[in-house]
């Protein structure tokens, strides 16, 4: 109501009474897009460092590198994905999901990084959920490797 008045500072103070309830993640990120519908994109990087303090979960990690991503803000998405993965390290579940993304996110430019983020995982994740990891990381030496990294990949699967 407040925002179709045109009243803005008066929305947000809704909003910010509302993350005071701890909402979950649809409700931060009908926060971060109020924030973008008005330009405020500060703020809207604000709210997701707010909403990965309240909920330091993959997904919430996730929706904030995608959106540095999107911003064009490589460096920025890098640092949540490093973030992230100090936070979630322990977490064998949330580090899974988070090290796939992160992965695929390096291999747009830092193939290295990208193979480097993937043998992490596989030394973290358990071994019932290494298999896409596996399959990726064959993929990427497949594409990117040579004969040698290739080899060690399909060994590293098969133990």
């Amino acid at each position: 109501m407040e925002e179709t008045l045109g009243a803005v500072a008066n929305a947000r103070q809704v909003f910010d009474r509302w993350m005071a309830w701890r909402p979950g993640a649809p409700g931060w990120t009908s926060y971060v897009k109020f924030e973008l519908r008005y330009g405020e994109v500060g703020r809207a990087r604000a709210v997701f460092e707010r909403f990965v303090a309240e909920h330091p979960r993959a997904d919430a990690f996730l929706r904030y590198a995608g959106f540095e991503e999107k911003s064009g803000e490589m460096e920025r998405a890098r640092r949540v994905y490093e973030r992230a993965a100090d936070v979630l390290a322990d977490d064998e579940e949330e580090a899974g999901t988070l090290f796939v993304a992160f992965a695929e996110f390096e291999e747009c430019g830092e193939v290295e990084r990208a193979r480097a983020i993937r043998k992490y995982a596989l030394d973290r994740v358990p071994k019932g959920r290494t298999e896409e990891l596996h399959r990726k990381l064959l993929a990427l030496e497949k594409q990117f490797g040579d004969r040698k990294g290739i080899e060690d990949a399909i060994v590293a699967k098969r133990s």
